[in-house]
């Protein structure tokens, strides 16, 4: 009777992991910074490993419904996918510097107008510049870093978040300049989403 009882918990538990989640999808980034969104799609969201992306780049997570022709629509002509209040932005056809991010999706915020997401740091071509052993250490390290990107509309180009960058966003809000000044790790992801937030917080 327990065993099965313990059989049932796996099951249902397992049901409750694996189970399509409803969506709010857009179709590009004007859509997001206007709000409007599409809730048809149910989707499964999926944590990628590090060697899926060392091996094909993009995103941190694959999102995707299980349905051949709705998982190409996801990959193709999705901008923007928020699950449970999480936002991810499509990869795909995404640059900077002319070097493609990848596929698959990146967790994301809104902020005053603009579009932050991250992922793997990407630049100029490793095996290039190091040749091809330097080349597999660095795309390496890549599939291990993250960085933050700004998403501009008007510029439609990507811009790294550097603590430059940070410094110059934070400017109309001097208490949070100076706080962040103190930060010792001003470029990690978590340090530049924590401020990302108390700006949105702040304009709420």
């Amino acid at each position: 009777m327990k065993a099965t009882y313990l059989i049932l918990c796996i099951f249902l538990f397992a049901q409750g992991l694996f189970a399509q989640q409803p969506s709010k999808s857009y179709n590009n980034i004007t859509d997001l910074l206007n709000g409007t969104y599409n809730t048809t799609l149910s989707v499964l969201v999926e944590k990628r490993t590090k060697n899926q992306i060392f091996m094909s780049g993009g995103g941190d997570y694959k999102i995707y419904n299980g349905d051949k022709e709705t998982d190409k629509l996801i990959k193709t002509k999705i901008y923007a996918i928020e699950v449970n209040d999480s936002l991810y932005v499509n990869c795909r056809k995404l640059k900077f510097k002319k070097r493609v991010i990848g596929g698959w999706f990146a967790p994301a915020i809104v902020c005053r107008g603009k579009v932050y997401f991250s992922a793997i740091s990407v630049g100029p071509n490793a095996a290039a510049a190091f040749g091809v052993i330097g080349g597999a250490v660095q795309a390496a390290n890549e599939a291990s870093s993250r960085v933050y990107y700004e998403m501009d509309p008007a510029e439609k180009e990507l811009d790294k978040v550097g603590s430059e960058k940070m410094m110059e966003i934070l400017n109309d809000y001097p208490e949070l300049r100076e706080q962040y000044e103190k930060e010792a790790l001003k470029e990690h992801i978590e340090i530049v989403s924590k401020y990302l937030q108390k700006i949105n917080q702040l304009n709420q």
